[in-house]
């Protein structure tokens, strides 16, 4: 890509991220996209964060710019993904990275990996119906990776509590959060990928992952789902 046209990129990446995450003057393209300068209602100035399945960074990156004195741990466990995420963070103090996949055992897992036109698909479960409802996304290669719980985790690293949970985990997200009550009673919120239609094996639908987190002291804040699509993003908060 020539120098002039990285710079038209970055330019619009950073007044994207002004207009529509920081300051919320613009209503995001995206139709699943919930804006990030809306967390301000519900966390403090300086909260600790986890970002599970967090690809590049972008997320992590957008979060620590709005909460600047925020700790962020952000779990990325495709190794070569987890290469691009600890460069593109490395100037950001208050981002700890791990290449690690939070899930509900601790050991080594299967991880299906997704490629064509999405490396960000990946996941723990067999992909089934996403096959089908992406059919330009593949998923050719199985890799071994770690795995651990977040109580787990979190006892091992010092982390007494969680203010919170970024989720994008591919329908693996209330596997993880059953596995660690712990952690779970210190959240306030929880931004969560969801699924309305069968797209891994074995995965929980929204439904029944709402009800799990309703019974669990959560309320659905605000929802992101355009009508028909097969997957959303959901901001849960602790009632």
């Amino acid at each position: 890509m020539k120098l002039i046209n990285k710079i038209i990129l970055k330019t619009k990446i950073e007044i994207r991220f002004y207009l529509e995450q920081k300051y919320g003057i613009l209503k995001p393209k995206d139709p699943i996209n919930i804006p990030k300068y809306l967390l301000k209602k519900y966390l403090p100035s300086n909260p600790v964060i986890i970002d599970c399945g967090a690809h590049i960074g972008s997320d992590s990156i957008e979060l620590a710019r709005i909460f600047p004195n925020s700790t962020i741990y952000a779990f990325e466990a495709v190794p070569a993904i987890f290469k691009n995420l600890e460069n593109n963070t490395k100037k950001y103090k208050n981002i700890e990275c791990y290449q690690l996949a939070l899930s509900n055992v601790k050991g080594v897992s299967f991880m299906y990996l997704s490629s064509g036109l999405s490396d960000a698909s990946s996941s723990l479960l067999k992909p089934t119906g996403h096959i089908k409802n992406h059919n330009e996304v593949f998923f050719n290669e199985i890799i071994d990776v770690n795995t651990v719980t977040l109580d787990e985790w979190a006892q091992s690293s010092n982390v007494n509590h969680i203010d919170f949970l970024w989720l994008d985990m591919q329908g693996f997200e209330l596997q993880m959060l059953k596995a660690s009550p712990d952690l779970l009673k210190t959240v306030k919120a929880i931004h969560s990928e969801v699924s309305l239609q069968d797209s891994y094996e074995n995965e929980s639908l929204y439904e029944e992952y709402k009800l799990w987190l309703e019974e669990n002291g959560f309320k659905v804040a605000i929802e992101a789902i355009p009508l028909h699509a097969d997957m959303g993003n959901v901001l849960f908060i602790k009632k």
